[in-house]
């Protein structure tokens, strides 16, 4: 008998320590729905990085163009040469 309490004893003290180590172990399944906003979420994400790419291109476009736009309108004007009075053409003054 005093074996049988002391088993019982003994048994409901480490039962209870061993069934939350295997629950813990294993992770619950997700829901579909819990899957679908998961994939929602992700492919959220990617867009919001996309746009951002997109948004960097077209601002360094925008500044390659105001840039090469500047230099157009203050690049170095090509003056043809003044003819000097007197000369000849093709003579050497």
């Amino acid at each position: 008998m005093r074996f049988m309490v002391a088993l019982a004893i003994v048994s409901s003290l480490v039962v209870p320590l061993a069934v939350p180590t295997e629950a813990q172990t294993r992770l619950p399944r997700t829901s579909p729905a819990e899957r679908s906003t998961d994939d929602i979420n992700r492919r959220i994400r990617q867009d919001q990085r996309i746009l951002g790419v997109e948004q960097d291109i077209r601002s360094e476009s925008s500044r390659i163009r105001q840039n090469v736009e500047r230099d157009r309108l203050f690049a170095p004007r090509y003056l043809p040469p003044v003819p000097r009075a007197g000369c000849a053409r093709g003579a050497v003054c």
